[in-house]
């Protein structure tokens, strides 16, 4: 089960990143690109992983994880800061840090994912699991691989590889815990998510809404922000 977990955040992921390669082209235009990624990543927190960690754990387990993501953004966004000057710093420094935290934010939000998955392995709703968890990794996989991108990163086999195997290898480890423990630890893994919701969050309004904001027009910016959550909307649906 393990496996499967692990093939499944990989693949997803990965479609998300030649998604988000095919459409680099876009990069140019800060309004849409920086907008529909905004877009994308607020409507995933709005329609799926808000929604998934309310039911699981309520609304305090939820606030709490997310007030703890939001000091963690904070902590590590000043740390970055103080060994950059604010006048110097330069746009592709800019999007690696923001690929960074999404690394970090998404490989805590596998870690649930991966114990519910292995709390559940003898369940009719196995095969149910693997399928939310292979869609739900690939809008993941292009908020990801966007900032690098946009960074002018040279998108090789072997960095795409690695990033998608950090990002999956939490849900091994979810599933090893989950069957381990027989059960799942709701407010544990409710404050995990929310942990990452809050994190998610700042990256996107502080690192790709803002700056998209500052470059472009306020009502471009927006309107593709919103054509964004509409798109992550249908796509959510249509599962």
């Amino acid at each position: 089960m393990w496996l499967l977990g692990f093939l499944c955040t990989f693949l997803g992921l990965f479609i998300g990143g030649l998604i988000a390669w095919l459409f680099k082209g876009l990069h140019q235009r800060v309004d849409i690109f920086y907008g529909l990624c905004a877009g994308i990543i607020f409507g995933l927190i709005s329609f799926e992983i808000f929604p998934e960690a309310v039911e699981l754990g309520g609304w305090a387990s939820t606030f709490l994880g997310f007030t703890f993501g939001m000091i963690i953004f904070a902590v590590l966004h000043n740390s970055v800061h103080s060994n950059e000057s604010k006048k110097n710093i330069e746009k592709d420094n800019l999007y690696i840090r923001t690929s960074l935290l999404l690394i970090f934010s998404l490989s805590i939000h596998n870690i649930p994912m991966g114990i519910i998955l292995g709390a559940n392995q003898d369940s009719e709703f196995t095969m149910a699991l693997l399928q939310t968890l292979l869609f739900h990794s690939i809008p993941e996989g292009i908020i990801l691989f966007t900032p690098l991108i946009l960074a002018g990163t040279r998108m090789n086999l072997f960095i795409v590889f690695l990033i998608t195997f950090i990002v999956s290898i939490p849900v091994t480890l979810g599933v090893f815990i989950g069957d381990f423990l027989g059960f799942v630890h709701q407010s544990i893994n409710t404050i995990l998510i929310g942990l990452t919701l809050g994190i998610i969050f700042m990256v996107t309004v502080s690192e790709i809404l803002f700056p998209a904001l500052i470059k472009s027009s306020t009502f471009k910016v927006l309107l593709w922000t919103l054509i964004g959550m509409g798109i992550i909307g249908v796509y959510m649906k249509i599962l």
